[in-house]
């Protein structure tokens, strides 16, 4: 399953949840947005995305 996710930069990603291992809801500091950092680990790579999403939307917009 997949979820389309966007960083603050605009960038879209494609992750599959199947390698996510984390959702961190992280709060915005003076007059930032409330952000996702989206964890992911497979044997192939280990990256960290922050994006605008909240973890429900992430999880319920999902792809096969």
């Amino acid at each position: 399953m997949f979820a389309k996710v966007t960083e603050t930069n605009g960038v879209v990603h494609w992750v599959n949840l199947n390698h996510v291992r984390e959702l961190i809801v992280k709060d915005g500091k003076h007059g930032q947005p409330t952000l996702t950092e989206v964890s992911i680990d497979n044997q192939f790579v280990a990256k960290v995305f922050r994006v605008r999403e909240t973890p429900e939307t992430i999880l319920t917009q999902t792809w096969d």
